[in-house]
């Protein structure tokens, strides 16, 4: 597990901050060449090949004959990486998402990211009843008046802080949510939503069973990718909010399936 110790120093930072924007990079040109990377990062190839040493040793890229890609999905990096990854973007699809959620309604809000960019705005809300897996949220929420809160129990996914498992789906068999509102990091027209993390499959299906609506958040990076694990077919999800750089034709795809896409 990469662990990421934010020092008081502004050549680590200036390191730091070299290695998310290559991830990010990555994340809409993989594969890419060194040359083209180093190109398009402005970085010379010696600054290049030092963070690119660095990405290798955490096995977040490959680097094979020239060419770099990721070596895992978007949703496996290490939490303190995606957290700065694609933030405003987050932090705008966070914002469009608020004004689906009325006062007094239940809702269940899993874990990730941009979902947590979300828990950070709740507090604007008058009432609200929000019934979460994940810690972070938990821990935002636990003095906001306003909120009621319940924190669902079970084995913690140490990293993510996200509980999962048959004691948390006992848990969410309680009760019943206006709304899901949960943080993919696979989308296809194909395949639907899907999860890279198949231990927590069955939780997420057990949250949307049990909200009447069931709200996506994701940014244009997650469209057209697919992992191993089917979470949702695309007749269980009412609304996706993305951003504005979603492909045109995933676009039309989904309207075509009768889901509402909100634009952020």
């Amino acid at each position: 597990m990469l662990l990421i110790k934010m020092k008081n120093n502004s050549k680590f930072n200036k390191s730091i901050n070299r290695r998310v924007t290559l991830l990010r990079m990555l994340q809409e040109n993989e594969p890419i060449s060194i040359n083209d990377l180093a190109q398009v990062a402005e970085l010379s190839p010696s600054t290049l090949r030092r963070e690119l040493r660095q990405l290798v040793e955490d096995n977040l890229v490959n680097v094979n004959v020239g060419q770099v890609a990721l070596t895992i999905s978007s949703e496996e990096m290490p939490y303190a990486f995606r957290t700065i990854l694609n933030t405003d973007v987050k932090q705008k699809i966070a914002r469009a998402s608020l004004d689906l959620i009325q006062n007094g309604e239940t809702i269940f809000l899993a874990g990730g990211t941009t979902t947590l960019e979300l828990a950070k705005l709740l507090p604007h809300q008058r009432r609200l009843t929000v019934i979460t897996n994940a810690l972070r949220v938990a821990n935002l929420l636990v003095d906001i008046q306003g909120i009621d809160l319940v924190v669902l129990g079970g084995l913690v996914r140490q990293g993510e802080q996200t509980m999962h498992g048959h004691l948390t789906e006992l848990g969410v068999d309680q009760f019943r949510a206006d709304k899901l509102i949960y943080g993919s990091e696979a989308i296809s027209l194909q395949h639907g939503i899907t999860h890279s993390q198949i231990v927590e499959v069955s939780t997420d299906r057990a949250l949307a069973n049990a909200a009447t609506q069931v709200i996506i958040l994701a940014d244009h990076t997650k469209f057209g990718r697919v992992a191993p694990a089917l979470v949702l077919p695309f007749e269980k999800v009412h609304i996706i909010v993305t951003d504005k750089d979603i492909p045109p034709e995933t676009l039309e795809g989904l309207c075509a399936k009768n889901i509402q896409v909100i634009l952020a």
